[in-house]
């Protein structure tokens, strides 16, 4: 099998190395991918939002499969250009994934479908969400509409620090945003593969999104993540699905926009034992990417094509994955999502990766062939054990053996747990 595979983060370096491992696979290509991606899958310089030449890559090269990891080009339609060309891509299309793209959406989706979700309100000027923020209890959740605006997500405290946040965001040139209730709780994500009628659980992973150890500083996009999340059982599974997964495909279906691929939910777990979905995401997030890739026992490739056929459920009861607990911490070089370090040799990864699967986020290959540094995110660190605790002490160990200037990572993954609740 000739796979293409979208995109060039971290998720993208554990899907490639991933399923280059499977018996079936001929060649992996990337688009764009990075250069610690061409150790084992070769890079084509096509960038994730030019759908035209994707396309005609695909034609000419005869790819089997396309896996449409980058948001950016789920967004641009990657989906209905591979669809209209008679080709195989596992992502939904622009349509099915506005849910994802846009929080707005996202949040009139769940209301009219009762996918329970906090309250919210949607906004696109600056002095009704000012009156709207003075009116609410504390603490608030202010976002910003687009999926893809870096790190969007603003916890306030008090009334002044949400004015001030409304006030950035509008000055800043985002013509919507979002506000919602804070939910106490514990957050995790839930991912599922779906055909766009039938789904199958993928995995369920918690995130550590805050800067600081115990969940404090701002929130990030993730800085580790581990999976499963313990508290999911087979009566939380099917709540799951029935209140949101199933609610979700079908109202998408109904308006002809079924969506195939991987449908991602964030979600607050509360004190009362009750579900509340923050957003939808169209793939699998960084690092929880690494969690989930880490536990799969199945060939993936092969479900994404049953997937794309709509055999899915005809040809798998369920999607396996190992008894054990994964844990992924990242490692960044300078204080991220602030300044980054740049250009630091890396030290370490050989001792580190023969016990730890390590994915390169962010790095560079300098003029003597060493790792260095590229700013911001570097590597995710992932080990896997048959408790958390111990894949945690594992990944901490290995994570241990890796140097460069500016390097700074939470000490807490696996550890802090059940948070607010």
């Amino acid at each position: 099998m000739k796979i293409l595979i979208v995109g060039s983060g971290a998720k993208e370096y554990s899907l490639a190395k991933l399923v280059s491992s499977y018996e079936d696979t001929e060649l992996v290509f990337v688009a764009p991918g990075n250069q610690t991606i061409e150790e084992f899958a070769n890079c084509i310089d096509i960038q994730a939002c030019d759908t035209d030449k994707l396309v005609e890559f695909a034609v000419v090269n005869k790819i089997d499969l396309t896996i449409a990891c980058s948001e950016k080009a789920i967004f641009n339609g990657i989906a209905e250009k591979f669809n209209e060309a008679g080709l195989m891509i596992f992502g939904p299309t622009s349509e099915a994934a506005r849910i994802a793209s846009s929080k707005s959406v996202g949040k009139k989706f769940m209301y009219k479908t009762k996918i329970p979700t906090p309250k919210f309100g949607i906004f696109d000027r600056e002095n009704m969400a000012i009156d709207y923020a003075r009116k609410s209890q504390y603490p608030l959740v202010v976002k910003t509409d687009s999926h893809m605006h870096g790190e969007n997500v603003f916890i306030c405290d008090t009334f002044v620090i949400a004015k001030r946040i409304i006030s950035d965001l509008f000055d800043a040139q985002n013509k919507k945003i979002v506000i919602e209730d804070y939910i106490p709780g514990q957050e995790f994500s839930y991912y599922v593969v779906t055909d766009g009628y039938n789904a199958m659980p993928l995995a369920s992973v918690v995130p550590y999104k805050y800067v600081l150890e115990g969940n404090g500083g701002s929130v990030t996009s993730g800085l580790g993540a581990y999976s499963p999340f313990y508290m999911i059982d087979r009566k939380m599974e099917s709540k799951i699905f029935k209140d949101i997964v199933y609610p979700a495909l079908d109202e998408l279906a109904k308006n002809g926009n079924q969506y195939v691929g991987i449908l991602g939910l964030d979600v607050i777990i509360g004190r009362d034992n009750n579900l509340n979905v923050i957003e939808f995401n169209p793939f699998l997030k960084e690092p929880d990417a690494q969690c989930a890739f880490s536990l799969i026992d199945e060939d993936l490739s092969k479900i994404m094509a049953s997937s794309i056929t709509g055999s899915l459920v005809d040809e798998y009861r369920e999607i396996a994955s190992k008894s054990a607990y994964a844990s992924s911490v990242v490692l960044s070089a300078g204080n991220y999502p602030l300044e980054g370090e740049f250009g630091s040799v890396i030290n370490g990864l050989e001792q580190a990766s023969e016990e730890a699967e390590i994915s390169h986020f962010n790095t560079l290959i300098n003029g003597n062939g060493e790792y260095v540094t590229a700013g911001g995110r570097t590597l995710v660190v992932t080990a896997v054990a048959a408790t958390l605790e111990n894949a945690a002490k594992k990944m901490y160990e290995c994570a241990d053996f890796i140097t460069f200037d500016g390097l700074k990572y939470r000490k807490d993954i696996g550890k802090t747990l059940l948070t607010g609740c």
